[in-house]
């Protein structure tokens, strides 16, 4: 909608009066405001404008198609319709060519009661150069603005009044600031005594937050001083350009650079920053938790990965409304979390801070998706600098050793760090570099136990035990070093020198003409990630000359559930077509259900010792004893009961009808010297009557 002038009270505007203006050699035309459309023009004004007849140019639109122009024509329009009489330079773009003019504009009132512009022009003696240069600066998006050096307008371009409403704006006015402001214009102003003209000032540039005609934004302002060409004196020349866009974008990408996108948190890389800064401080103290979300994954497998972003955003809000101004809290990674709490030297206030912390925590979180609710728990760990570490890396680390020593308590836990877990983390670093070199060295050995068979007290086989002779340490049994190698996955390469070395023994007692039976090899869940392993252990011991037959494989009972269970089973039926026997060990210290042990291919269940331990004093073991060979006979498989060290251990699960036997009543674990003079007392040349009870223990 073209704007309207004519509404302007109390002003009285002459009447339009065209009489004698035919006569005038200079320009003169009249333009109807609210239309933008000429109404008069004398002859000089159709030979400037480059038309023949007043119809032919009363016919056009003079609306301006630059932005900065119509909102000068509109601001000119104004302030004549209030009686003002306005000398300016115009710029005008006919199709026969375009013109500078200088203008006389005053206000008259049409026939119609409209405002009209009467213009009354003379041409100027405006070198080319200095016409472009007025034209480029008024339709620039730059704002250009000229203050005195008291910081009044001299002068500025469209642009500028665009963005500066108002006769009474000022360079600091601009400012959302003002302090950064006055700094600004006195950096601007300040003398150089090497420098005695206008331009005596050091140019200021920046990015800074102004209060415009749009609202807050930022503008990239350049000020230096110039020189008046009206006084002489000296003025502030301003440059501005609108880089909102930049400015937020550079703080989004510097923001998600720093920050987690999930929980709005700092990130691992921001969380260094900070505990370096606040550790770096002279005699500084503070605290480090490190918190674990207990059994997240569930969460993920169970809601989705949606529901699970929820909890720890949820999580995360939480942290943030239990710390204080000066902490910090970030996200490390996955459901990890760490707060860094300086000024705080006391361990029981830290403590406290995790115990504080666990009840926001424990608060029960609405799913939305479902609309039930979920659970959390956590794991803490926590250190103190600079007593638990005087560097940030050296901080961490045992504040991890804290955590990981919660977590291996079965979780929902808080450990401060202590040396005794770094001695220990040492130690275990130590034996997993010591484990590496003796794959490489061939330090480890095969020990062996004999397997007794109930049915003709006699050998039914050997379980093959590793051991490992350390260079500093001796012989070293697989508790000191089977939970280490299996965190690295060491013991593939282990698990295939036990098969290797115990088949090859067996081979050996077979070719001597003795019946050791059959060799029971244990394999990790380190070697059940092999896919191939079924193919791959068949080929090694097809290497040794023993037939499948001859060699049975023990798993545990824990390594057939879980989220790979179905692969480890997939692996055992694989072994048991080749004709490998399979031995479910630690049988009643899992979670295995009866459907899922139905579904399991083993041909012996090994009931775990510590239901031999008591069974003679302990009538619901003894239960559990009788209902699991049962259960076995049942399922057509054979029963082992491990752990026999006395007579009336072995009476008790014989008359139970327990198929075989392991324990120190029949053979401790030795060497294959010892196992192969073992194995010769019952050979077919010596008397083995009444054997059961006198069996030769070993070593």
């Amino acid at each position: 909608m073209p704007a309207d002038f004519t509404d302007t009270p109390n002003i009285t505007l002459p009447p339009a009066q065209t009489d004698g203006f035919h006569l005038l050699r200079r320009p003169v035309w009249i333009l109807d405001t609210a239309r933008k459309r000429k109404v008069f023009a004398n002859a000089a004004a159709l030979k400037l404008w480059g038309v023949e007849t007043t119809e032919e140019l009363f016919a056009r639109d003079f609306t301006p198609h630059s932005p900065a122009i119509r909102q000068r024509l509109d601001d000119t329009c104004q302030r004549m319709a209030r009686g003002e009489i306005l000398r300016e330079r115009w710029t005008f773009y006919p199709q026969t060519g375009p013109f500078t003019v200088d203008c006389v504009m005053s206000g008259v009132r049409l026939a119609d009661g409209s405002v009209g512009m009467l213009v009354e022009a003379n041409l100027p003696e405006i070198p080319s150069e200095e016409r472009r240069a007025v034209e480029a600066l008024r339709h620039t998006l730059i704002m250009v603005t000229l203050y005195d050096d008291t910081g009044r307008v001299l002068f500025r371009n469209p642009a500028a009044a665009r963005c500066y409403p108002g006769d009474d704006h000022s360079f600091v006015a601009g400012f959302l600031d003002p302090v950064e402001a006055a700094a600004t214009w006195r950096r601007a102003l300040a003398h150089d005594p090497h420098k005695t003209d206008a331009f005596m000032g050091e140019p200021v540039s920046g990015d800074f937050r102004v209060l415009t005609s749009q609202g807050e934004r930022w503008h990239g302002i350049d000020v230096r001083t110039t020189s008046d060409p009206v006084t002489g004196k000296v003025c502030l020349l301003v440059n501005e350009r609108d880089v909102t866009d930049r400015v937020l974008a550079s703080a989004q990408a510097e923001f998600l650079a720093s920050h987690d996108t999930v929980t709005g948190l700092v990130n691992r890389r921001c969380f260094v920053e900070r505990l370096e800064k606040a550790m770096a401080k002279s005699g500084s103290v503070g605290g480090l938790l490190v918190v674990d979300l207990d059994n997240f994954k569930e969460i993920n497998d169970t809601h989705g990965h949606t529901v699970g972003d929820g909890v720890l955003r949820e999580v995360s809000a939480r942290l943030r409304a239990s710390s204080r101004p000066q902490d910090t809290c970030a996200r490390l990674g996955g459901d990890e979390f760490a707060i860094i709490l300086p000024g705080l030297s006391d361990a029981a206030v830290l403590s406290r801070r995790a115990e504080e912390l666990n009840l926001h925590l424990a608060r029960s979180i609405d799913d939305a998706v479902s609309g039930g609710s979920i659970s959390l728990t956590a794991s803490f760990g926590a250190a103190l600098w600079p007593g638990d570490g005087e560097t940030p890396d050296a901080l961490q680390r045992n504040a991890d050793l804290a955590l990981y020593a919660a977590k291996s308590d079965g979780g929902h836990r808080f450990q401060r760090f202590d040396i005794a877990l770094r001695q220990a983390a040492d130690e275990r670093h130590q034996i997993i570099e010591d484990l590496r070199a003796g794959v490489a060295r061939d330090e480890f050995e095969v020990y062996f136990q004999p397997l007794m068979s109930f049915k003709d007290f006699r050998p039914a086989g050997f379980e093959a035990l590793v051991r490992w002779q350390h260079p500093v340490h001796g012989l070293l049994l697989p508790g000191r070093f089977l939970a280490a190698a299996e965190s690295v996955g060491l013991m593939t390469p282990i698990g295939n020198i036990v098969i290797d070395m115990a088949c090859r023994q067996m081979k050996t007692w077979f070719d001597a003409g003795l019946a050791p039976g059959r060799i029971a090899i244990n394999l990790s869940s380190n070697q059940f990630r092999n896919r191939d392993l079924a193919t791959s252990v068949a080929r090694m011991v097809a290497g040794t000359g023993l037939s499948p037959s001859q060699v049975e494989f023990e798993v545990p009972e824990t390594v057939t559930l879980g989220r790979n269970g179905e692969s480890v089973v997939g692996i055992l039926s694989d072994l048991r077509r080749m004709g490998f026997a399979i031995a479910l060990d630690d049988f009643g210290t899992g979670y295995a259900s009866l459907t899922h042990l139905r579904n399991l291919p083993v041909d012996t269940i090994k009931l775990d010792r510590s239901f031999i331990l008591e069974m003679n004093r302990s009538l619901a073991d003894r239960a559990i004893v009788r209902a699991v060979i049962s259960l076995g006979h049942d399922l057509g498989v054979q029963v082992l009961a491990e752990g026999i060290e006395i007579r009336a251990q072995f009476d008790a699960v014989a008359e139970l009808g327990c198929d075989l036997g392991q324990g120190y009543l029949f053979g401790r674990p030795m060497p294959a010297g010892e196992a192969t003079g073992w194995l010769q007392a019952f050979s077919p040349d010596a008397d083995s009557r009444g054997r059961v009870v006198s069996f030769p223990a070993g070593r």
